[in-house]
């Protein structure tokens, strides 16, 4: 006698197991020159805040991208940051940008309220 069972909806355990899509890592360098242009960012925007809001970021994962000692930013962070300044990631992470707080053409210092 033949009998027909019904299949199992969660499968036998052939299914592949589940991955976190990770970014791929920055080199120091490009995680310090990513960290520069999130300030520079926050300059010109006027607070964390609005870069989480314009980066579609959280403001956790973006305090830790822009923190002076071992910055984490990812690829992700980059792109993020690239899209909401207008430029590409390869500007951002070549490091033609000018750092926080400076003029982009001259590099003299300006003042907290001027970028706005």
């Amino acid at each position: 006698m033949l009998r027909l069972i019904k299949p199992s909806s969660k499968g036998q355990g052939t299914d592949p197991p589940k991955r976190r899509c990770r970014s791929p890592d920055l080199t120091p360098d490009e995680r310090r020159l990513l960290r520069q242009a999130l300030h520079n960012l926050r300059f010109a925007l006027g607070g964390w805040d609005v870069v989480a809001l314009v980066t579609d970021l959280g403001p956790q994962r973006l305090h830790k991208a822009a923190r002076f000692k071992n910055p984490t930013g990812g690829a992700l962070v980059a792109l993020r940051v690239a899209r909401a300044a207008g430029t590409t990631v390869e500007h951002i992470l070549s490091g033609k940008i000018a750092p926080a707080g400076r003029c982009p053409t001259c590099g003299r210092a300006q003042e907290a309220g001027g970028a706005r």
